[in-house]
This record gives structure tokens, C-alpha cells and sequence, in this order.
């Protein structure tokens, strides 16, 4: 058995008797070697408290780790930290790419939070849509696309239209990705981009991606 889950399991023995100061060793060992459960402890703890200092600069950074290893409750905390500006700098553009990043892995409890910060996000929108004309002027093509996508995290349905047809089928050195193609036209749909919602029901039989 590998030492990261050695410490996992027992550090996960610990936490749940309580033993918060003796479970921290465990959990942070096996969340430096990469165990995504340990660093998802490792970040509450630091967040409570428990066992250890309250330190939110330290939590605020392991739930960044968990959430880059993929765990989409972890993108949807770490979204909030981000627009709270928790432990870290409030950024709301970071905090909506989260957000939406956990939704479109299937955490459904993402969405009522994303419109929430989607609304705050006017500003984000404005300067990431100023930004990507002018790097489609000059051709920065990699710059364009980057500020595409914090465009449509940010709930430009424009925007989110407008990956949806880069994604379906590939253009340039753009690979086609259908799935994630499908999901931005399901968001642009659901804020009211006319020909998006047309597509969708012709894409999905029915209007559901």
C-alpha cells in the first residue's frame, strides 16, 4: 500500500475521532505527495482551525491544489474564496472560471452560485471582451482565445456562443472537443442567445446537453 494512502487512512481515522492536531502530520504528507482527498483535509482544517492556527492563506491554497487535481466540490469552494477574496486576492473573473469549471463537470449545486457571481462579473466581461478584440487584431490568436474564456466564464452568452462553434468541430490548433462544445452552447442557451437555444434542441433532441 503506498505511504500517501497509509497516511490518508489513518490521518482520516484521526480527524474523525477528533484528534485534529495528530490527523494534520497524516493528512499533509499524504496531500504534498498528491492525494486529493487529504488535501481537501488539509484545507478545512487550516480553514477551522482545527488542530492547528487558523490560516486562511494556507486553506484558500489547498483548496486551489484540490481543486486543480480536479475536484469539482473543491472548484466551487474555492470559486467562493476567490470572489470573497478569503485568504487570497478577490478576483471575480478567477472565481466565475471555477465556478463554471465545477459546473461543467456535473456539480449541479454550481449553477444558482455561478449566476450569482455571473452578476457581479459585468465589469470582467467588459474588460476581457475589449481585451480579446485587441489580440485578434494584432493575431495573438492564444490571447484571443484565452480572453474568450473569461468572456464566457464570465456569462457572456456572445462569448459562450462563440466557443461553442471554435469546440465543435476544431479550428486551427484547436482540437474539437463536442463535450465541452455542447456545454457552452447549453450556457449560451440558457441566457437567452436565440440561436443557440435553436441548435441545442437540434443538437440534443430536446434542449438538454
Amino acid at each position: 500500500m503506498p505511504d500517501q494512502t497509509i497516511d490518508y487512512t489513518e490521518g482520516l481515522r484521526l480527524f474523525y475521532l477528533k484528534k485534529y492536531g495528530e490527523a494534520l502530520p497524516r493528512l499533509l504528507r499524504a496531500a504534498e505527495a498528491g492525494d486529493v482527498k487529504s488535501q481537501h483535509f488539509v484545507a478545512m482544517l487550516y480553514e477551522n482551525g482545527n488542530g492547528v492556527e487558523r490560516d486562511l492563506e494556507k486553506a484558500a491554497y489547498w483548496y486551489r491544489r484540490t481543486a486543480e487535481s480536479g475536484d469539482r466540490e473543491a472548484m466551487l469552494t474555492y470559486a467562493m474564496i476567490r470572489a470573497l477574496g478569503k485568504g487570497t486576492d478577490a478576483d471575480i473573473a478567477d472565481a466565475c472560471h471555477w465556478a463554471s469549471q465545477s459546473l461543467h463537470d456535473g456539480n449541479e449545486k454550481a449553477r444558482q452560485t455561478l449566476s450569482i457571481l455571473r452578476a457581479q462579473a459585468q465589469d470582467a466581461v467588459a474588460d476581457a471582451t475589449a481585451a480579446f478584440s485587441a489580440a485578434h487584431k494584432t493575431g495573438d490568436t492564444d490571447e484571443a482565445l484565452r480572453q474568450l474564456r473569461v468572456a464566457a466564464e464570465c456569462g457572456s452568452a456572445g462569448a459562450q456562443f462563440a466557443l461553442f462553434q471554435l469546440l465543435y468541430d476544431g479550428q486551427g490548433d484547436l482540437p474539437a472537443d463536442k463535450v465541452a462544445a455542447l456545454l457552452w452552447l447549453r450556457d449560451a442557451a440558457e441566457q437567452g442567445h436565440a440561436e443557440a437555444q435553436s441548435l441545442l434542441a437540434a443538437y440534443t433532441g430536446g434542449g438538454q446537453a
